[in-house]
């Protein structure tokens, strides 16, 4: 066994032995290579990036999110300001067209109005007279159909007043009146219409 001195105990000539430190050497190794070492300080440091990266990317995509949210809510906005500004001219002019046609058809095919005063007198409760009123152009009209209409009651009257529409008639019972004009049809649908509206 070799001699430990202290340094400057040393003899000339002992048989001595240099000791070196064991960590310094170059064959001893604690546990990792460099090669080792470095691929594991790599790995340690992709993962800390790609997580940093993806918290980033998630700040980024919800502030994306945010105003694609926005965007709707203000869409939505936009499109009920929409539907309450164009929905009554869109009514109106479908109204518009409607009665168009209607009155074409009634000026093509008057026989259409004899029809609606049938159904009127259907609606009334026949008890008594019961007056037609019509306006003076199809007093005559009218007085041609009486048969057709006697038949669903026997006591008819027919009344030319001016103020009736040439569209339309209005049959007046003892208790009640229907009106069977058009316009008051229109006008009769548009009340339904806001009433089933205002219900929602």
């Amino acid at each position: 066994m070799k001699n430990l001195l202290y340094k400057g105990q040393a003899k000339p000539g002992a048989d001595l032995a240099r000791f070196d430190m064991p960590l310094l050497k170059d064959d001893y190794s604690v546990g990792l290579s460099s090669d080792h070492a470095e691929r594991e300080a790599y790995t340690r440091a992709y993962a800390s990036g790609e997580k940093a990266g993806f918290e980033m990317g998630e700040q980024r995509a919800q502030v994306l999110l945010d105003k694609v949210e926005g965007l709707i809510r203000e869409l939505t906005t936009l499109k009920s300001a929409i539907i309450k500004e164009v929905e009554p001219q869109c009514v109106e002019l479908a109204l518009s067209l409607a009665r168009k046609i209607l009155v074409r058809e009634l000026a093509v095919n008057p026989d259409e109005l004899v029809k609606m005063a049938k159904e009127g007198l259907l609606r009334l409760e026949r008890t008594g007279q019961i007056t037609i009123k019509v306006n003076p152009a199809l007093y005559d009209f009218f007085t041609k159909h009486k048969p057709e209409l006697v038949r669903i009651h026997p006591d008819i009257v027919f009344d030319a007043d001016p103020s009736v529409s040439k569209f339309g008639t209005i049959v007046m019972g003892p208790v009640e009146d229907v009106v069977t004009d058009v316009d008051e049809q229109l006008k009769n649908i548009i009340k339904d219409m806001v009433d089933r509206r205002g219900a929602d």
